[in-house]
């Protein structure tokens, strides 16, 4: 594979998100610009592993059934269909919305609040469920079943 900048590995892709999300995490208010990084990293990574193989060919090699594997979870899909609305601005099935409520002294950017009257988000949900549970729910199986695979 051919590096982007200095990645140069799937594992260093990986990594980015994973310090991205951290950073998404720690913040009492989340930026949907990490979080934009999240899903879409996820959603990529997988192409990064297994680059130029679809899943509409026969899988023979241990990265291209990990592609298949993983494109086939109930939070793998809600993070490729959240990814598709945000690339292509397709219809998706999933509601989303966000909670608001941080208090304004507790505004850490103000030029990143989209609604002065709502304040900036707290969480960001995926039919009422936090996306942060579905993400938690695509790094564990990245996690495990390939990076850190027998």
């Amino acid at each position: 594979m051919s590096c982007i900048f200095d990645l140069k590995t799937s594992e260093d892709f990986f990594n980015t998100i994973l310090r991205v999300y951290d950073r998404y995490q720690q913040s009492n208010t989340k930026d949907v610009e990490d979080l934009l990084y999240v899903l879409m990293g996820l959603n990529h990574l997988r192409e990064w592993i297994a680059p130029e193989y679809s899943y509409k060919t026969a899988a023979k090699r241990p990265e291209e059934i990990f592609y298949n594997e993983i494109r086939e979870t109930s939070s793998f899909q809600i993070i490729n269909s959240l990814c598709n609305r945000s690339k292509h601005l397709k219809t998706i099935r999933e509601t989303t919305s966000s909670s608001h409520g941080i208090p304004v002294d507790d505004w850490p950017d103000w030029d990143a609040v989209r609604d002065f009257d709502l304040g900036p988000a707290s969480k960001y949900l995926v039919e009422g469920q936090d996306v942060v549970e579905i993400i938690n729910d695509v790094i564990t199986y990245y996690r495990t079943k390939w990076f850190e695979r027998e």
